[in-house]
């Protein structure tokens, strides 16, 4: 069973932390919203999950003898209170994640983030309490516990995510929402199976049965984003979607935004240059120009802010 269990937090691991990187690197293509609300849940889950890796294969690495002394009690210390915060941080921020895309009205989505951030205030408080107190000094004992179980009771939390998550699905205002709360609430719902499945066969080990539920999460994510990447930012929009008021706003010139037209059909360099009759250097200077005054850095940026701009035109008519 602990063959069992490295294998799976080996591969739970690698999983997080590879979808994490992706979605980086995403973020700094794209600079879009989805990426970053994803990051922001994405990074401290990741972070947890290797602390988590590197403290369950510290001890075969290391002989006894060195993991002795006030330096590694000092360690174990800032590691328990370092997994103690980052699990109620992936809280946190799952939670307002979740809040932030359900089909409710502003003034509920503040009461919603203050619920939120009180709840995991307690838990958090309790996890210290508990933790702590049951080690009675012991930072070696606070540690082992904190890896053993902490990340595991707080993972149980994310049931009432599914929950709300099944519940809010069918009033969802877009497919893209639909989608996004029924992956939480088929991600998170199975935690009630798994619950008694680690207290049986993974109460000894790190890795629990729970932690697989965040390894459907990223792969939800990674499927979502990079069909979005791939569909939205790759395919030139089509021209008739330029939002040319915003264009003119933004100090866009007659020329520039000829050549925005031919870069969003997907148009070369050189296709551009010849099609205005002009040199390849001229365009590039163009487009330089263009991506200064919108503040971007590449074509895919430049064809997510026309995006962006021009559905958010569409829901004000």
């Amino acid at each position: 069973m602990f063959i069992i269990g490295d294998l799976l937090l080996f591969a739970t691991t690698a999983l997080v932390l590879s979808i994490t990187c992706l979605c980086i690197l995403l973020h700094v293509r794209a600079r879009d919203a989805y990426t970053l609300e994803f990051l922001v849940v994405l990074v401290p889950l990741c972070l947890q999950v290797c602390l988590s890796m590197f403290m369950t294969y510290l001890h075969r690495v290391f002989p006894p003898e060195q993991l002795v002394g006030n330096a590694y009690e000092t360690f174990c210390l800032w590691a328990t209170l370092i997994s103690i915060l980052l699990t109620s941080t992936l809280l946190y921020t799952m939670s307002r994640y979740l809040i932030g895309l359900l089909p409710i009205t502003t003034g509920q989505k503040k009461l919603g983030y203050r619920l939120a951030m009180a709840i995991v205030t307690i838990f958090l408080i309790l996890s210290l309490f508990f933790i702590i107190s049951n080690s009675d000094g012991n930072w070696v004992l606070a540690m082992n516990l904190t890896f053993d179980y902490h990340f595991f009771s707080g993972s149980m939390l994310m049931v009432a995510h599914g929950i709300t998550s099944l519940w809010y699905r069918k009033q969802a205002s877009g497919r893209e929402q639909e989608s996004l709360l029924t992956g939480i609430s088929a991600t998170f719902l199975p935690l009630i199976v798994t619950f008694p499945l680690d207290l049986i066969f993974f109460r000894a080990h790190t890795f629990k049965i729970a932690y697989l539920s965040f390894s459907v999460f990223v792969v939800y994510i990674y499927l979502f984003i990079s069909r979005r990447y791939f569909q939205d930012y790759e395919i030139p929009c089509p021209q008739e979607s330029i939002p040319h008021a915003f264009l003119t706003q933004q100090g866009i010139s007659s020329r520039e935004e000829e050549i925005i037209e031919l870069l969003v059909l997907g148009r070369t360099n050189r296709e551009i240059a010849e099609k205005l009759f002009i040199s390849n250097n001229t365009v590039k200077t163009h487009i330089k120009n263009v991506y200064g005054k919108l503040d971007v850095s590449n074509r895919v940026q430049l064809f997510s802010l026309l995006r962006g701009k021009t559905r958010h035109n569409s829901r004000q008519s």
